[in-house]
């Protein structure tokens, strides 16, 4: 827990130089801002937030790279500082930005709705309970999501020079951060009481999740349960083979060998 100062620290993102000149100018007129950085991409972003420790930051959506969604999704629980999001396209889903943001403001803005936005995040600073990070925490999760759902269907108004996501990325919170995973990397997933362990190429890490909540938020063309404590994905199947008893064993690239169930086997078969 960070403790607050006579000023709000304040920290501007965005990855166009004048953007951020313009918020820094206008936030210098403030006496209670305190404006300890600057930066141009997510990474610095993220970075900086860590190691300093904004109360505020104002932080631009569209960024190369990573998006102002991907930064809060890289953050541990009690670093998440109050979030003034700025954003040059309305085609986003602005109810997202409402649940886990003070405010956002479009560009081009005005002062006077500047001055709006500045004060709701003041107000919100000062009165910052740190014990509801954690419901924060979920609340970005899912906005996440809606916007990632959002994204995935056709907007003849959305800019051609920065077109939005689509790429079925998944966010899960893990360890008090929020990953940002793409479902391709899954091998398979197994519960583990009232967890699940995501066995992904690179390390395997556990989700505070039911598996059937899991399989409501993968694709089905692509991952199947193949016993009631496992989930696999095709694309990592190498092979299946009949076993004793009317079950299967299917062997996955890294060669891990699962057993598919009777109760399953219909439903493997149906992919195949």
């Amino acid at each position: 827990m960070k403790t607050m100062t006579a000023t709000i620290r304040t920290l501007i993102i965005d990855d166009e130089v004048l953007a951020r000149e313009n918020v820094a100018v206008l936030l210098q007129a403030d006496s209670e801002i305190e404006i300890i950085g600057q930066c141009g991409t997510g990474p610095q972003a993220v970075e900086a937030i860590k190691k300093q420790r904004p109360d505020l930051v104002f932080l631009d959506v569209q960024m190369p790279g990573m998006t102002g969604f991907d930064v809060l999704g890289k953050l541990p629980s009690d670093l998440l500082p109050q979030v003034v999001f700025v954003t040059a396209y309305d085609h986003f889903a602005l109810q997202a930005f409402e649940v886990q943001a003070v405010d956002y403001v479009l560009k081009p803005f005005n002062r006077a709705r500047f001055a709006e936005a500045l004060n709701r995040a003041k107000t919100a600073v000062r009165s910052l309970d740190r014990n509801s990070l954690s419901q924060r925490l979920d609340e970005v999760i899912a906005a996440m999501q809606r916007l990632r759902e959002g994204a995935t269907q056709s907007d003849s108004s959305a800019p051609a020079t920065k077109p939005r996501e689509s790429d079925g990325r998944l966010f899960i919170r893990c360890d008090g951060e929020i990953h940002v995973m793409a479902p391709e990397d899954i091998l398979w997933i197994e519960s583990d009481g009232d967890y699940v362990r995501l066995h992904v190429t690179d390390k395997s890490r556990f989700v505070r999740m039911s598996l059937h909540k899991m399989m409501e938020k993968l694709d089905p063309a692509h991952f199947v349960r193949i016993h009631r404590s496992t989930i696999v994905n095709l694309r990592h199947m190498r092979k299946a083979s009949p076993a004793l008893y009317g079950e299967y064993t299917v062997e996955l690239t890294n060669g891990t060998k699962l057993k598919v169930s009777r109760t399953f086997v219909h439903d493997l078969k149906a992919h195949l």
